[in-house]
């Protein structure tokens, strides 16, 4: 193959790899944006290991590589234990997306010189396809949401999060171009960081704040000569672009929009304001606020955002009482959101009154301890943590002087961590794509393999204790060593692919019959039921919003009047979902239609004993409790529940006298 065949390739899979996987979208699926760029993704990597990679072994045996096969060996065992052995399959198989990405980079980083800037200005043009359409976005908009912005990613926080790791990218991009690549770079950095400051999600201004702060530490310390005149000037050029492009963009808005653009700047009051203050008080709140604004368009005031914050910690804690219960292993790769109701404290009101059920901690770092408990949490340390501060400090302590991207690369990589702290970057192929291939020019410029961890003259301790780390971590990797070297590896990545993709279409065409069931749901229950037995199979029976596709059916199946079949779905449901009081409502009303009364009854006790704010499990307990003739306890658990119209209609009802004609 000659030279520019070769570069001709390289360019073939940059382009697709991030254009293509970062911008596929499908509408015939519930989440648009994942499957279809996970599908992609697996198809990419098998056709570039298969075509580019025959003879060499892709793995180089650093303890980096070896913790990151055991980490995704411990998400897939742990299939074994959790409620939902497919969404620990479907989670695991994302780690060996992330896995075998960094492994492909790394060996044509090595390969190829030019592949890095050709990856850089490839993402460079991806970039500014998103800023194309999120100022797209942004003009169709009557009032400015910056929850409306939708580019690359499905929302504007997670959008935030992509622009962060994108950063060191294109710095590295000014560093290494020339002319109007380096011009073009200093263009895309200033609209980066423009983008992260309009689309106001503080989580991304401390992670911008962290990394811009390490980048010129770690300059200052180390590369002073790139403050030469001309980088200062472009700097300061790009500065004063930045701060009119702003200022033009804080003039567009109206007064209530200005005073939410400016909320968001003391980020340190992201938990302090409403600390104290109840969901309920804080929906009173913003609807106060909502009734006097007479510009109001569809928008998430301050008051809404302190809601989020103050929920988010609800989840936190929530956690907390999963990793107790599960210290070693965890609930099992991807099952946190099916194991999270059994965590009665601290209460969360708006688990069901707004119908929806949260799939994620947004927090990366305490999702990874529930799913996978300490010993995962330990191996997440080596993959994410322990290799990319080793590279910082060799950055900082060690001559000669690595390649100024590295500290580009590093210190962007902890800015993006601090910003998973707040949510969930991890579970998106887009910002995995953009951090494994961070990781492996990373590693590149600064190879594990070379790091002997010598912190300092005369402390040979600290040395003898990082060999004996390295040694260990060499003879757990001996059998993947082994393996490689008698021709092995690259079969088994190649069937683990087709086994990802073969997953990944049995995912999608759940989806895509889930969406069909969606627009059919209370509509026609026949095609409900048609199109749940069509989407449910054995890699996908939980939908996205975490509700199990067997509840769809059993739901239809009572509406038509056939309670036994709705109650075979509802157990059924119930495996999967064993703490979804929705599931076990319903569970309890199918008992009840074939005369189980007792068994309806604890099963409504069970259901408001895991949701207490859970009011239709109440007034149903209360039904049964009437229709048997309690009155008085009936009368006790319909006062329990939150004021409503349906209250006061049923509190009437029950305190009307006996015999009263009704």
């Amino acid at each position: 193959m000659t030279h520019g065949t070769k570069k001709v390739h390289l360019y073939c899979f940059a382009i697709v790899l991030l254009v293509f996987v970062n911008v596929i979208r499908s509408g015939v699926l519930v989440d648009r944006s994942f499957l279809p760029r996970f599908l992609l993704l697996s198809c990419l990597l098998l056709i570039a290991l298969m075509s580019g990679f025959r003879k060499k072994s892709m793995l180089r045996h650093n303890f980096f590589e070896y913790a990151f096969i055991l980490f995704y060996l411990w998400n897939l065992l742990s299939c074994l234990w959790a409620i939902s052995p497919s969404e620990a399959i479907m989670q695991s198989q994302l780690v060996f997306l992330c896995l075998t990405l960094f492994l492909i980079v790394s060996a044509l980083s090595d390969e190829n010189e030019v592949f890095e800037n050709i990856f850089i200005r490839t993402h460079i043009f991806a970039l500014l396809v998103s800023f194309t359409l999120a100022f797209y976005k942004m003009s169709t908009l009557v009032f400015f949401d910056p929850y409306k912005i939708i580019s690359i990613s499905a929302n504007n926080n997670l959008y935030a999060g992509f622009l962060i790791i994108s950063l060191p990218l294109v710095i590295t991009g000014y560093s290494i171009n020339s002319g109007f690549w380096k011009y073009l770079s200093a263009l895309v950095v200033t609209l980066t960081i423009f983008f992260i400051i309009i689309i106001q999600s503080r989580a991304a201004y401390l992670g911008l704040f962290v990394g811009l702060v390490f980048t010129f530490s770690l300059m200052l310390w180390k590369y002073p000569g790139a403050f030469s005149k001309k980088n200062i000037i472009v700097g300061v050029v790009s500065l004063f672009l930045l701060f009119s492009g702003i200022f033009i963009f804080y003039s567009s808005l109206d007064n209530v929009r200005k005073s939410y653009f400016l909320s968001k700047i003391p980020v340190w009051q992201y938990f302090s304001s409403y600390q104290t203050a109840s969901v309920e008080e804080m929906l009173k709140m913003r609807n106060a606020g909502k009734a006097g604004n007479t510009q109001m368009a569809a928008f998430d005031f301050a008051e809404a955002y302190y809601e989020n914050a103050n929920l988010r910690a609800i989840f936190w804690k929530k956690s907390a009482c999963l990793i107790k219960s599960n210290p070693i292993a965890g609930v099992g790769a991807g099952n946190w959101r099916l194991n999270i109701p059994s965590c009665k404290e601290p209460a969360n009101p708006l688990h069901t009154i707004k119908n929806y059920t949260y799939s994620q901690p947004h927090n990366e770092w305490i999702n990874i301890i529930s799913e996978l408990g300490i010993v995962g949490f330990l191996l997440a340390v080596f993959v994410f943590f322990v290799p990319v501060f080793l590279v910082l400090y060799r950055i900082l302590f060690r001559v000669p002087k690595p390649d100024i991207a590295a500290a580009f690369y590093g210190a962007f990589i902890i800015g993006f961590y601090l910003f998973a702290v707040f949510d969930f970057p991890l579970k998106r192929i887009e910002h995995n794509v953009l951090l494994f291939s961070v990781l492996a020019f990373l590693f590149h410029k600064v190879p594990l393999n070379d790091l002997k961890f010598r912190f300092a003259k005369g402390t040979p301790r600290m040395h003898s204790t990082s060999e004996n780390i390295e040694r260990a971590c060499r003879g757990v990797g001996l059998f993947f060593t082994n393996a490689c070297r008698r021709g092995c590896g690259k079969g088994a990545l190649a069937l683990l692919l087709l086994f990802t993709i073969f997953v990944a279409s049995a995912r999608i065409s759940g989806e895509y019959f889930t969406i069909k069931m969606f627009r059919n749901e209370g509509k026609n229950d026949d095609l409900v039921i048609h199109y749940c037995q069509k989407a449910e199979n054995v890699f996908y029976r939980i939908t996205p919003n975490t509700l199990p596709l067997a509840w769809f059916e059993g739901a239809a199946w009572y509406h038509k009047g056939d309670a036994n079949s709705a109650l075979k779905c509802f157990q059924r449901a119930l495996k999967s979902t064993p703490y979804e009081v929705r599931v076990l409502n319903d569970y309890a009303a199918s008992l009840y239609s074939l005369k189980k009364s007792d068994e309806a009854k604890a099963v409504l006790l069970q259901t408001i004993g895991i949701d207490p704010f859970f009011d239709d499990a109440r007034f149903n307990l209360g039904a049964i409790y009437y229709l048997t003739g309690n009155r008085d306890s009936a009368l006790m658990c319909i006062k329990q529940c939150r004021d409503s119209q349906k209250k006061s209609d049923f509190l009437k009802e029950l305190e009307m006298p006996p015999g009263y004609p009704q």
